[in-house]
C-alpha cells in the first residue's frame, strides 16, 4: 500500500478530532509530530507512536505516558484506530502494508492539526523563512497578555519550558504551516503570517511559480473577515499579498509596509530597533540579533496591534522573548573556540547568519555545513557557495539525506570545488571528523558555527565533551 496523499486540489472542512479514538504516529520523534502527540495527550486522547531510531524526544515523550517504541513494526499498531503520518515515512515502507492489512485509517499529520484547529481561534505562520521564530514569540506574546494559547512550534523554546508546544485552555491556536509538502493546504486559519516566499521544496512543487501559487491557494482558505500579515520586504510576498482583497498588514524595512522596523543598534548582546504604526513610534530592546530577527519580531507585533492586543504587555513580551533552540544558540566554549549551532539550511538563511556573526563577533570565523537533501543542495549548489564564501574557514560534510535517496553525482563535494579561490574550504564527509583537526589546534580562535537541518547538531555537544 503506498502512502496516502498529503494533499490534494481541493481540501474539505477539517473533520473533528475523535476523542475515543487511538492515535498511533509514524515517526513521532519528528518535531512537529511529537508536538501534536503532545497536545492529544495532554486532552485526554490515547496516543502512541514508534520511530526508526531512539532519541531523546522519544524518551520525554515515554516519560510523559506516551507509549512508544523504536522501529515501526507491526506490533506498535496494536489497538490503533488511525495512522498518523508525515511525507518522512516513504511510500515503499514495508509498515503501509500492515496498516492496509488492518483497515486502519492514514491521516497526514496536517490533516490531524486540522482537525485539532476546528473550531478553535487559529493563527498560522507561514513562509520560507522565520516560521519557527515567529511562531515561537507569538506564543509568548499571547501567554504573556494572558490569551492562554495552544501552540505547536517547529523547535524547542526556553519560555515554553524548554518545550515544543503549550497546551492553553483558550480558544486560541499558534502553529506553524508547512508549504513543504503542501499539506498546509488542510488548515483553514482565522490570521495567517506569510513572512517570505523564495524558492525551496522544489521537489515536491516543482517551479517557484507553482510554490506561490500554493501559498495562494493558502491564503484563499483565511475566511472573510480574516487577517493577513506578510513581509513587504519580499518580492513574492508582496506580488501575491499587495491586491489581496481582504483585511491586510505589511511589515518590514519598505517605506510602504504599514509596519516598519528600523535597526538601530546590533551587537552580540541583542538588536536595538524601533516599530513604526500609524505615525507612532514604539522603542524595543531585544535579546535576539540579527535583522532577521527584528522582521519576525516586527510581524509579531503587527499581528498582535491588528488583534487588539495591549501595547504594554505586548512590549514587554518581545523585549523578553529569548528565541527558539538551534537559532545561533550559544553552546559553550573549547579550544579557544565560541561553539554557536544554528539550523540554517537554505542560501537566504545562510547568508543572513553569517552577516550576523561577522557583524557581532567578527573574523576569523568559522563554518561546518552539513547540506540537507540532495534535492536542495544539486539546486541551490552555487546559492550555497557564495553565501558560505564570507566565512574566515569553510568546512562542508557529505549531504544529509533525510527522506531521499542519494543522487548520482550530487553531494557536498559540489559547494567545495565551487568555492575555488576560497583561503580556506575543505570538504569532510562527516562531521566527527572535525573533532580531531579542533583537537589539533587546526582551527584558529574566534566562532565555531555549526549549520544545517541534519543531525550536525550534535557536533557542538561532541566538542565540549573533550573538555570533560
Amino acid at each position: 500500500m503506498p502512502a496516502p496523499s498529503p494533499s490534494a486540489t481541493s481540501t474539505p472542512e477539517a473533520r473533528p478530532l475523535r476523542p475515543d479514538w487511538h492515535y498511533h504516529f509514524l515517526g513521532i520523534g519528528g518535531i512537529g509530530m511529537s508536538a501534536l502527540a503532545e497536545i492529544l495527550h495532554g486532552r485526554g486522547i490515547r496516543v502512541s507512536g514508534s520511530d526508526q531510531q531512539g532519541s531523546a524526544t522519544l524518551e520525554a515523550l515515554g516519560a510523559a505516558g506516551i507509549p512508544v517504541r523504536v522501529g515501526h513494526v507491526p506490533q506498535a499498531l496494536q489497538g490503533a484506530d488511525a495512522v498518523v503520518y508525515t511525507t518522512a515515512i516513504g511510500a515503499d515502507h514495508a509498515i503501509w502494508g500492515e496498516v492496509e492489512r488492518l483497515g486502519i485509517p492514514a491521516i497526514h499529520r496536517a490533516e490531524l492539526l486540522a482537525r485539532l484547529a476546528a473550531g478553535q481561534r487559529t493563527i498560522a505562520v507561514c513562509g520560507t523563512h522565520g516560521k519557527t521564530t515567529t511562531t515561537a514569540a507569538l506564543a509568548h506574546v499571547l501567554t504573556a497578555a494572558g490569551w492562554d494559547p495552544t501552540a505547536l512550534v517547529g523547535g524547542h523554546v526556553a519560555q515554553l519550558n524548554g518545550r515544543n508546544y503549550r497546551l492553553g485552555g483558550s480558544a486560541w491556536l499558534v502553529c506553524e504551516a508547512d508549504e513543504s509538502d503542501g499539506s498546509f493546504l488542510h488548515l483553514a486559519p482565522e490570521a495567517i503570517v506569510l513572512t517570505n516566499i523564495e524558492a525551496d521544496h522544489l521537489d515536491h512543487h516543482g517551479s517557484l511559480d507553482n510554490l506561490v501559487a500554493a501559498f495562494g491557494e493558502f491564503l484563499r482558505r483565511l475566511p472573510p473577515g480574516g487577517v493577513l500579515v506578510y513581509g513587504a520586504d519580499n518580492p513574492a510576498a508582496e506580488h501575491l499579498c499587495r491586491a489581496w482583497p481582504g483585511r491586510t498588514v505589511s511589515y518590514g524595512t519598505a517605506e510602504q509596509a504599514d509596519v516598519r522596523v528600523h535597526v538601530e543598534r546590533l551587537d552580540r548582546n541583542g538588536t536595538a530597533l524601533v516599530l513604526i504604526r500609524r505615525g507612532r513610534q514604539w522603542r524595543l530592546a531585544s535579546p535576539l540579533v540579527g535583522r532577521h530577527n527584528a522582521a519576525n519580531l516586527c510581524a509579531v507585533f503587527a499581528l498582535a496591534m491588528e488583534l487588539g492586543m495591549p501595547e504594554t504587555p505586548l512590549l514587554a513580551a518581545l523585549g523578553e522573548f529569548r528565541g527558539v533552540e538551534r537559532r545561533q544558540q550559544y553552546l559553550g566554549r573549547v579550544a579557544g573556540l565560541e561553539v554557536y549551532d544554528d539550523y540554517a539550511h537554505h542560501p537566504t538563511e545562510i547568508r543572513a547568519t553569517l552577516e550576523t556573526f561577522l557583524v557581532t563577533h567578527g573574523e576569523p570565523l568559522t563554518v561546518i555545513f552539513q547540506p540537507h537533501l540532495y534535492s536542495r543542495t544539486a539546486h541551490f549548489a552555487d546559492a550555497f557557495s557564495e553565501a558560505l564564501r564570507p566565512a574566515t574557514r569553510i568546512y562542508v560534510t557529505e549531504i544529509y539525506g533525510a527522506r531521499e535517496r542519494p543522487v548520482e553525482g550530487v553531494s557536498g563535494r559540489m559547494l567545495v570545488d565551487r568555492l575555488r579561490g576560497h583561503r580556506a574550504s575543505y570538504f569532510l564527509p562527516h562531521w566527527r571528523e572535525l573533532v580531531p583537526r579542533v583537537e589539533a589546534g587546526e582551527i584558529p580562535p574566534g566562532v565555531l558555527l555549526t549549520l544545517g537541518a541534519g543531525d550536525i547538531t550534535g557536533l557542538g555537544p561532541l566538542l565540549l565533551g573533550m573538555q570533560s
